[in-house]
């Protein structure tokens, strides 16, 4: 089977409805999300980096990640 074969059968058989005005009623803001407590990047790295994919912001978890 080819990929466009299983694109067609798959949009045929799953019907995908998305929401927005649910999801982001889910979620918070960015400006409503807390900065990470000084130090906790260091010990983190990988959720900090996360952290900051997810809420791009100016704080002292980026600063600690620039250090290491």
């Amino acid at each position: 089977m080819t990929y466009e074969a299983q694109v067609a059968a798959f949009e045929a058989e799953v019907e995908l409805a998305f929401e927005a005005s649910r999801l982001s009623a889910a979620l918070p803001a960015h400006e409503d999300v807390a900065d990470p407590e000084t130090g906790w990047a260091t010990c983190n790295p990988g959720k900090a980096i996360a952290f900051l994919f997810v809420s791009p912001r100016e704080c002292a978890a980026f600063d600690e990640l620039m250090a290491l």
